[in-house]
């Protein structure tokens, strides 16, 4: 793919991205849409890997040097840094940081990936671990995640939940509390009793290390700045972290997967789960996990969860795929939203 042919991937991109963030960050909406525009712009962002999104990656590039205390005007505009933000337009001062800062930002956007560990999330995934856990006949847990980042979402039993019409779930007196709509006509299942997880294992290509500020700084970064719930549950999660660090390998998830399997406890049903990871891979990389999840399969039953967006920056989907001594079923769980503000269950 030649420079130019790239930059318009990009721009288009971008508008993409203008589109979907319009509802949840007015601020990153307009600059996204003004950079589509932007060949100066587009050219630094291009420094991301062809794997990654570069509007997030851009984005939260010149966020993180915001949190750092980078002096700007451009600060302004962030409730992370200034919640009274002015009411003009923010592009113009976007621009000229970006231009101010641009080796610095093409570093950034050069080694980092975009690796969300939205804690949010886990109040999605347990309904399904409780879904698992009744298809296992309540038989012991073990779990690996995929594309872990910091591993936070392996801490899913130290949170605690509020669904709406069922109540509270799991550590009241935690740091991180997540409120959860629950819509639709099927009651998802939960238990005041948390499944039991007997082994916690967390892959990444590139492990982030939460006791490091520039680390924990990031995963603030990725987030959008006027989402300051989000950012609260963040702290709350890093917190925990520090004190209950998950264990993390870091590598290729298809070259490391065989031997996480074979470490999982053979007792157990094996959970293998991944949120937003799938949509980055090549469909020859899936089809190699899904692979090796089928041939670990008849050691161990396997029930392999995953959501990510339908197409492109769509709706997520929630899928669960269960091998059994060779057998698959599939079927798709829920719908909901990215950051688990709501969960639709579908009678799985």
């Amino acid at each position: 793919m030649t420079a130019s042919i790239r930059i318009v991937d990009i721009s288009d991109t971008f508008l993409r991205y203008a589109g979907w963030v319009e509802d949840k960050c007015p601020l990153y909406a307009t600059v996204a849409e003004a950079t589509a525009t932007d060949d100066h712009l587009l050219d630094i962002a291009s420094e991301a890997s062809v794997s990654q999104p570069e509007p997030e990656l851009l984005l939260a590039a010149v966020h993180s040097l915001l949190l750092q205390g980078r002096d700007h005007p451009l600060a302004q505009f962030y409730p992370t840094c200034n919640r009274n933000g002015p009411d003009e337009d923010p592009v113009p001062h976007f621009r000229d940081f970006c231009v101010t800062n641009e080796d610095t930002l093409r570093s950034i956007i050069a080694t980092r990936r975009c690796q969300t560990n939205d804690v949010g999330r886990s109040a999605i995934l347990l309904p399904a671990f409780e879904h698992v856990s009744r298809i296992a006949e309540h038989n012991l847990l073990a779990q690996i995640e995929i594309g872990t980042s910091a591993g936070l979402n392996l801490n899913w039993d130290q949170y605690q939940y509020e669904f709406d019409a069922i109540g509270e779930i799991g550590k009241s007196d935690s740091p991180v509390t997540i409120t959860t709509e629950v819509r639709g006509d099927h009651r998802p299942p939960f238990s005041q009793d948390l499944p039991t997880i007997t082994h916690l294992r967390g892959i990444d290509l590139h492990t982030l290390d939460v006791t490091t500020e520039q680390d924990a700084r990031w995963l603030h970064a990725l987030i959008h700045p006027n989402q300051l719930r989000r950012h609260q549950q963040l702290t709350g999660a890093i917190d925990i972290a520090r004190e209950k660090q998950p264990s993390l390998v870091e590598g290729d998830a298809v070259a490391e997967l065989p031997t996480q399997l074979l470490a999982a406890p053979n007792k157990a049903d094996l959970i293998v789960f991944s949120t937003h990871v799938l949509y980055q891979l090549e469909e020859s990389t899936i089809a190699d996990l899904r692979s090796l999840l089928s041939d670990h399969s008849t050691e161990q039953p396997v029930h392999w969860l995953s959501i990510d967006p339908d197409e492109g920056l769509g709706r997520p989907t929630y899928r669960l795929v269960t091998f059994k001594e060779g057998d698959v079923t599939e079927s798709q769980i829920a719908q909901f939203e990215s950051y688990g503000n709501w969960i639709r269950w579908q009678g799985a």
